[in-house]
């Protein structure tokens, strides 16, 4: 099965906008044999009641969000492909204090031209893909539902709220990892924030 790159694919002429080391980071593809591993403390891990709310009853699908709150939490990050199947599977693990290994897994690919990224029970969200200041940016523009090969669009309420990740370069093989989501309604729901590097041990 051939294989691309779907986030430079998706940034298309863009993709030069990028930091040079940004650029050298997702200009590759990862496999099972060689995976590619991030290590690093996240600085802030926070939720509103409302966020908790949402991740407990998203557990029915596969922890997508994280329910425990804390400050510099151990975290590393896989990415990983398999074989026969289309998109990077990324599992996030956080090592909470006085708690089991928290994983999320989710898969980004493109389908139709659409980039995505999904979790379990066929949930997951469409992305806008851009760079700016250097930084690669993902913000969500609509959550779903797949049956098949059909996408249903749930509303804006139901979600968590509007997802924005942000990768920053640091310098000296460092980056900054940044994650809010904002409801319509409900306003901030989750924010969290880290500096993270390979591990190439």
């Amino acid at each position: 099965m051939q294989r691309r790159n779907h986030i430079k694919w998706h940034l298309g002429k863009n993709w030069q906008q990028l930091h040079p080391t940004v650029q050298r980071r997702f200009n590759r593809l990862p496999t099972e044999q060689n995976p590619i591993i991030y290590k690093g403390i996240m600085e802030i891990v926070e939720c509103s009641k409302a966020g908790w709310l949402f991740a407990f009853l998203t557990k029915i699908i596969g922890n997508p969000l994280s329910p425990h709150q804390g400050k510099n939490i151990k975290m590393e990050v896989q990415l990983t492909t398999h074989p026969n199947t289309t998109g990077v599977f990324w599992r996030r693990t956080y090592f909470f204090p006085n708690k089991d290994p928290f994983s999320v897994t989710s898969i980004k690919k493109d389908d139709r031209g659409k980039m995505m990224e999904m979790v379990g029970g066929g949930f997951g969200m469409f992305l806008d893909v851009f760079a700016e200041n250097g930084e690669l940016h993902f913000k969500s523009s609509r959550y779903f539902w797949k049956c098949l090969q059909w996408y249903f669009p749930l509303p804006h309420w139901l979600s968590p709220g509007k997802t924005h990740v942000i990768h920053q370069d640091l310098g000296g093989g460092e980056f900054r990892f940044t994650i809010t989501m904002d409801h319509p309604i409900l306003k901030r729901t989750f924010y969290q924030t880290g500096v993270f590097h390979e591990d190439t041990d």
